[in-house]
């Protein structure tokens, strides 16, 4: 019931640093800001509500009220300097299209594992629920006394959501302030992984739905096992990929007879998005750094990366809730 207890509960960040980053003086204090994106359903009381009908298993359950830590609609004062938005896509299945009303472009600094081994410009950024977005605004490019909102633009290549374009914060910027920040050239190094070094490719097909009657896993608030990965719905009993310890394997996303976004979520490792066919076609800015979750949309194939460092039981599963609490979760063991 992971669905339920994501929706109906409160959500926080735990923010970690190393020295190194620490070293690049980004923006901090007051000029930092964790944001976690959320969606509501509420009732006529306010009560926030989850009850999701079959179409809503389907698609992923949705809320008409937009949430940043909780409050709707918050307002941030903001200075004209850069400040750094360290922002969550905490929503069961809701996709942001990210962007500013003004139409200014921002810079992409980091990810889900961290920061991106340099800065990259961009005006819009598609976050998948589950999926983390360290970004770079700077207002001293609005008028002094004007508002800028943070919004969700509309996207295609998906018929359940993103026709809409709608706001998500306001930024009011009240004051005029000197700014010292300088942009570094570089932000982070690590080791990109070779795909020839990979042992093994796996490939999960996430994009073939089973028939309504047969059934998902227990606990599932009577979900039906429609989603699943290469034919399969959770079972905890069940070890479904055996990993060698230590070593490097390409796992493959395939989507391209589905019509749902699967955003893939690995636990226990980071991983490189090494390709992208189909669909959008390319690696995105904010997948150019380590991550656990990625977006596969309709059509497309992903390809990740991998380098199994850690012994144990875990899972892999569509960060989707309804979709994972569907049955769209797998387990490997490394050993």
């Amino acid at each position: 019931k992971t669905g339920k207890q994501v929706f109906m509960g409160l959500a926080g960040m735990f923010i970690i640093e190393s020295p190194e980053e620490k070293a690049l003086n980004l923006p901090s204090g007051n000029y930092e800001l964790p944001l976690v994106i959320q969606d509501k359903r509420l009732d006529t009381n306010g009560a926030v509500m989850y009850s999701p009908t079959l179409e809503e298993v389907m698609i992923g359950y949705m809320g008409e009220t937009i949430t940043v830590n909780g409050a709707n609609a918050p307002v941030q004062n903001v200075t004209t300097r850069t400040y750094r938005l360290r922002i969550v896509n905490g929503s069961n299945g809701r996709i942001y299209s990210l962007a500013l009303s003004n139409g200014n472009s921002f810079m992409v600094i980091g990810s889900d594992g961290g920061l991106l081994p340099a800065p990259e410009t961009v005006t819009s950024l598609l976050l998948a629920p589950g999926e983390r977005a360290d970004l770079l605004v700077d207002f001293s490019k609005a008028a002094l006394n004007s508002d800028v909102y943070l919004q969700s633009n509309s996207f295609s290549g998906v018929s359940s959501q993103g026709s809409q374009i709608f706001k998500i914060m306001k930024f009011t910027v009240n004051k005029a302030e000197t700014d010292t920040f300088k942009m570094p050239t570089s932000l982070n190094s690590f080791t990109s992984l070779s795909a020839a070094s990979a042992s093994k490719t796996r490939t999960f097909d996430i994009g073939v739905m089973m028939d309504m009657g047969s059934g998902g896993h227990g606990g599932s608030m009577a979900m039906k096992g429609m989603h699943t990965i290469n034919g399969k719905v959770f079972n905890s009993d069940r070890i479904d990929e055996s990993v060698t310890l230590n070593s490097t394997e390409i796992w493959e996303f395939d989507n391209t007879k589905g019509d749902e976004p699967h955003p893939m979520h690995l636990h226990g490792t980071f991983f490189q998005v090494i390709s992208r066919t189909g669909g959008r076609g390319n690696i995105l800015p904010h997948e150019k750094g380590l991550k656990d979750t990625v977006l596969v949309m309709p059509g497309e194939k992903v390809r990740i990366i991998v380098k199994f460092e850690h012994t144990g039981k875990f899972v892999f599963h569509c960060h989707n809730l309804e979709h994972e609490d569907d049955g769209m979760m797998l387990n490997f063991e490394v050993k």
